[in-house]
């Protein structure tokens, strides 16, 4: 329905705009176009060369003449529909992660989250390793549960980043396995989700410490951490086990030996 985009949409799609105005949803539109016309694939190039568009307008970058989209839009379209003739699927093979250690005088914390259906609770949970994979620290924590799963990962992101601040370790690397949250937290920019605030909060904390990088890794090499989210329903509320942290830190914490 925008003018400024007739131009585009009257090349191939006209027909499209005239039937769509009753949508409701985009995903209306796209269904309505996959049941009509056997150009879906154009159709989805178009809207990624329009949106791709709109996001440099916002952000100050050049961009091309709104004329050219079609060109562009077709001739993306090709070039994937070449690659996928020339490049067969290879068969997948299931790729094993295994947990590595940090650099020299860095700390590893890893964290996870995990929801309790039953109770409505989340539990939180973070393991601090050295570079020789040595434990120096844990900890799991039973909360209330957030409003969605990213705020579980976010809390649980946040608790790991402040306990190891804590314990005094200054050069540190915050792995998790939501590639969602570690692209958030390495993003330099804001976003309009409902963890904002919490974000900006794990990168104020980061900004006080030496050293701090963020690293996804997927479920496999993050399992210590997920099972401490999963052992907190057993807990109260937060509880830790400390090995060899500076001296007279572990009276911070309510202590307990997790096994």
């Amino acid at each position: 329905s925008c003018p400024s985009l007739l131009q585009v949409w009257n090349v191939h799609f006209q027909w499209l705009v005239n039937e769509a105005g009753k949508a409701s949803s985009f995903l209306d539109v796209l269904q309505l176009c996959s049941k009509r016309s056997n150009h879906v694939d154009l159709f989805a190039m178009t809207v990624s060369h329009i949106w791709t568009r709109r996001n440099k307008l916002r952000v100050g970058e050049a961009v091309a003449p709104l004329g050219m989209i079609n060109q562009m839009a077709s001739a993306s379209l090709q070039e994937f529909q070449q690659s996928s003739l020339n490049h067969p699927k290879a068969p997948s093979h299931p790729k094993v992660t295994k947990w590595l250690p940090p650099p020299s005088n860095w700390v590893k914390v890893n964290f996870d989250g995990a929801t309790f259906g039953d109770s409505s609770s989340t539990g939180l949970g973070a393991i601090i390793r050295n570079d020789m994979g040595l434990v120096m620290a844990a900890f799991t924590q039973h909360i209330p549960l957030p409003t969605s799963v990213e705020m579980v990962e976010v809390l649980a992101a946040r608790g790991a980043l402040c306990f190891a601040k804590d314990l005094g370790f200054n050069k540190i690397i915050v792995e998790g396995d939501s590639e969602i949250i570690i692209k958030a937290l390495r993003s330099n920019g804001l976003s309009a989700s409902n963890f904002e605030h919490i974000l900006q909060d794990i990168k104020s904390v980061s900004s006080s410490l030496g050293s701090v990088l963020f690293n996804h890794t997927r479920r496999q090499g993050n399992r210590v951490a997920h099972g401490l989210a999963r052992l907190a329903c057993n807990f109260v509320n937060f509880q830790s086990w400390m090995e060899d942290v500076p001296l007279g830190v572990k009276d911070v914490y309510a202590s307990e030996v997790i096994q």
